[in-house]
């Protein structure tokens, strides 16, 4: 758990761990640096240490930043992966990708959490890497994808800053008291939850009883405050990745976020990407669907056995959702290609239209006029051809 709350880049943790003759294993020792700012609502300090998450007041607790100011660290980040001279990661953040934590002032304008504050931060900036400049752009899109048929998604925007497109994303761990003033609700992945270590997000690296696989979600979305409504929030918005070729979305891209009365329930989604389309992500599932581990061997049987190990008992029944849920994505999808195409996205079109197809020829419905007559999808080494 603890683990968990540390961020998965390396460079930040190498930062700490040089300065202050640590290993990587030191986890205690890390979180006493690193601990002020963790996931959620969690602060991990020294005994006796005042409480350092507040509510902010946007009129006193933020400092003015300027657009050619964000401009600078987007750079730094996109070419060198890391920030700029005399800037501090206000907020550092989980996950693999470039990325910081910013507010966003009511009026519009970007701020950081003065220094000593506590204040938390409202959005994220995704920053690319050189050689993945069309990120942002495809996530924005499948957000919006996402959205659109009917998953509750993070609200996010493409900004670009000296050329550089990169992705702003609303903190959904983040709201408003009645006062006004800016408060974070808690929120842990399904790592945290399952008391796996984050080594062990895709299924494929654990071991039957520690691994993170259709019975260790099932487990999880049980515990929920509605579970029959989790359950088909999960189901669906696993189909919703298989139609857009994202295979990334393991235990840290799956969160529960817990109410004012300490209940849990599914956080919207986040973390979406096409990975089908870079040559350099694997194919493999990041858990198994039925005994499926790759979308190309998928068949009904195994959608049909992943319903039923999330708790669907009528064969019948799980073969009317599966066409229910396959049909109204695809249709919905398909009347994205041309928006997609605009936003020079065709290869994710052309994607999304060719996993159509396939869905739907598995499940038994029909193919929507738009994706019938769009040019194939051909994996080969996880790349597009």
């Amino acid at each position: 758990f603890f683990d968990n709350l540390l961020q998965e880049r390396s460079e930040p943790l190498e930062v700490v761990m040089t300065r202050e003759g640590l290993a990587r294993d030191d986890i205690v020792g890390l979180l006493l640096h690193l601990g002020k700012d963790c996931a959620g609502a969690v602060s991990v300090l020294a005994v006796g240490a005042p409480p350092i998450k507040v509510p902010g007041n946007f009129l006193l607790d933020y400092d003015l930043v300027s657009f050619d100011r964000l401009s600078e660290i987007v750079k730094s980040l996109h070419l060198n992966n890391v920030f700029p001279d005399g800037i501090q990661d206000p907020s550092p953040l989980a996950g693999v990708q470039n990325k910081f934590a910013i507010t966003v002032l009511p009026d519009g304008n970007f701020a950081f959490p003065k220094l000593g504050s506590g204040a938390p931060t409202t959005h994220i900036v995704k920053v690319p890497k050189r050689n993945h400049a069309a990120d942002a752009r495809q996530e924005a899109a499948s957000l919006i994808l996402s959205k659109a048929v009917g998953i509750d998604t993070i609200e996010a925007e493409v900004l670009v800053f000296d050329d550089i497109e990169a992705l702003i994303v609303k903190r959904f761990d983040r709201g408003l008291n009645q006062e006004g003033l800016v408060i974070r609700h808690h929120q842990e992945d399904f790592a945290q939850a399952l008391g796996l270590p984050r080594q062990l997000k895709y299924q494929r690296d654990g071991v039957i009883g520690r691994c993170f696989d259709t019975h260790a979600i099932r487990s999880v979305l049980d515990q929920t405050f509605e579970p029959g409504l989790a359950r088909a929030s999960f189901i669906k918005a696993t189909i919703f990745d298989l139609l857009v070729g994202n295979v990334d979305a393991h235990a840290k891209n799956h969160a529960l976020i817990y109410d004012a009365m300490g209940r849990p329930s599914l956080s919207p989604r986040y973390d979406l990407l096409p990975t089908r389309l870079d040559s350099q992500i694997t194919e493999l599932l990041p858990y198994q669907i039925g005994t499926a581990e790759n979308f190309d061997d998928l068949q009904f049987s195994d959608l049909n056995k992943f319903l039923a190990d999330l708790g669907f008992g009528s064969a019948r029944g799980r073969h009317r959702l599966l066409q229910t849920i396959v049909s109204e994505h695809a249709r919905r999808l398909s009347e994205f290609f041309d928006l997609l195409q605009k936003q020079r996205l065709k290869s994710f079109a052309d994607l999304i239209a060719s996993n159509i197809r396939k869905l739907c020829d598995i499940v038994g419905v029909e193919v929507p006029p738009e994706a019938q007559s769009r040019d194939a999808f051909i994996s080969r080494g996880g790349g597009w051809l």
